[in-house]
Formats: C-alpha cells, structure tokens, sequence
C-alpha cells in the first residue's frame, strides 16, 4: 500500500480503540467496550486490521497511543505494546490527549465554553475546558473533587456545554441552567478524531511520556503493600526507584 498508515490506540478508558488511517482518512476502525481486559483484544484486534488493508506491523508510518488522562492500567498496557511494536520495527511513536480528542468529537459544532470531565475515582474527576468550536484550551486539565467541579461549574455566566463519563456523576445535581449535558454518545472519542489528533502529534523515536493527574491507589497505599511484604516503606522506595534488588 503506498499510503502512508497509522495506527492509533485508545485505552484511557473502559473503551478500547484501534484505528488505522492516512492523512486522506480512516480505514479501519474498531471500538470493543472492555474494561480491564483490553490486554486480551489489543494483539488480535491490531493484527486483524493489519490483515484486512494487507499490511505487515513493519509497514506502518507511526504508532499514536492516548497517554491520558484516565486509567492508569490502560495507558501503561496500550503503551507497552506500541513501544514494542516500535522497538522491533523502528516505528515513531507519539502521544495523544485523552480530553482533547473527546472535545475535538463535537466541537465544529457548538459555540462557547465546553468542559470535558472524565471519571477519576470516587467523587473526583479530570476536568478541563475548551473555547469551541475553535478548540483552544481555556483551561490546564486538572484532577478535582466533584464538590469542587460544581462550584466551577456554578460560576458559568455564558452557556457551557459537558461531556465525558464524569457528567454523569453530576448532571442530576447541576443547579446552573447555562450548562448543557451533551448526549451520552460523545462520551466514546470518535475514531477520525483520533487519527486527526495523531497526525498532528510531535512523532519521536522513543516512548511518549504517559498523562497522569494523580497517584495511582498502589503509591496510596504502599505502606500497607509494604509491611504485607516484610519491608519498610523506606526499603520500598528505594526498591520502586532501582537502587536495590529486591
């Protein structure tokens, strides 16, 4: 195939994401709703698109992996294959927002402020803001509380428009009438967007830094882990930074 293929991998969330395209577009895509169980789909799911636009791994331009924010699981797994995949074939990679390609869906279509908020844990969410349909960041992405969130929310003066799995946790409890809840479907990126967002990347030979906006529930809680192993939450440290064996 003489057009130069891509291949985009999304595991940010419960949602895993494969697409293949070119700058003139998508040609393969496929969406399978599996959370924390992407690892047994991803290999099949790449090699069966490979397949169908007979393709060699070899033969693609570059590997594009959404780096978050989301789950710490899915972005380290989707990672570790592409850089792989990478290592083997010497294929570029690069980094895609999990926030940004959820608002770019959207975007040419409305007009103002719109939020992007993705369940984090319990009563928290990664939240940030865009100026649409131009999609230029009003705000940083941000780990917060949902009490925090409404009170953000709240001081909307113009109609702002939400998105993302975190909504739900709130839309019942949103006092402000210029917030507008957009239709649970956009709460999957779409697969154009994907690729959109992956042709614009910066591509390197070497592995994009994952998006975290906070600490996983292991570094939490590693004292515990710790003292269920017999060591100190010193001698854990310094196991966690390489600087001896176990």
């Amino acid at each position: 195939m003489a057009t130069s293929i891509y291949l985009v991998i999304n595991c940010a969330q419960g949602e895993m994401q494969i697409v293949l395209g070119s700058r003139e577009g998508g040609v393969y895509a496929q969406s399978m709703h599996v959370p924390g169980r992407a690892m047994k789909y991803m290999a099949p799911g790449i090699e069966h698109g490979l397949k169908l636009l007979n393709l060699g791994p070899e033969e693609l331009a570059g590997i594009a992996c959404v780096t978050g924010p989301g789950s710490f699981t899915g972005i380290r797994m989707s990672l570790a294959h592409s850089f792989g995949l990478s290592c083997i074939h010497s294929i570029p990679m690069a980094g895609i927002s999990y926030l940004q390609a959820l608002a770019l869906g959207p975007a040419s279509l409305l007009h103002g402020r719109l939020w992007v908020l993705v369940h984090s844990r319990q009563d928290q969410v990664y939240a940030q803001s865009f100026l649409v349909p131009e999609l230029r960041c009003a705000t940083p992405a941000r780990n917060i509380s949902l009490d925090h969130l409404k009170d953000m929310l709240s001081a909307e003066k113009k109609p702002a428009y939400l998105l993302g799995s975190g909504v739900r946790r709130i839309s019942g409890r949103l006092e402000n009438n210029c917030c507008l809840v957009m239709p649970e479907s956009w709460d999957i990126p779409l697969p154009q967007s994907l690729l959109t967002l992956a042709l614009g990347a910066q591509w390197k030979n070497e592995l994009p830094e994952p998006f975290y906006l906070r600490t996983s529930e292991a570094e939490e809680n590693l004292s515990s882990i710790a003292a269920g192993r017999g060591v100190t939450i010193q001698q854990a440290m310094k196991l966690l930074a390489g600087k001896q064996n176990p």
